[in-house]
């Protein structure tokens, strides 16, 4: 499934700061995303697993919370 060019992915929040969160992806094993932000005003706990994107360049958006 596309978003805008960006193929949706299963994630774990690994941390969150003042500038996002970080997510552990779960499809793709290493890669961790720089700090992206919810589409809405969601909050997160770090351990909630996400629905994310991510483009090339690093910048991309949590949709929701998932079931893992």
């Amino acid at each position: 499934m596309d978003s805008y060019g960006a193929i949706i992915e299963r994630g774990i929040v690994q941390d969150a700061g003042e500038n996002g969160y970080r997510v552990r992806s779960i499809s793709r094993h290493g890669i961790v995303t720089p700090a992206i932000k919810p589409i809405d005003d969601a909050q997160y706990a770090v351990g909630t697993p996400v629905y994310f994107f991510l483009f090339e360049d690093g910048h991309g958006k949590i949709l929701a919370a998932c079931d893992e």
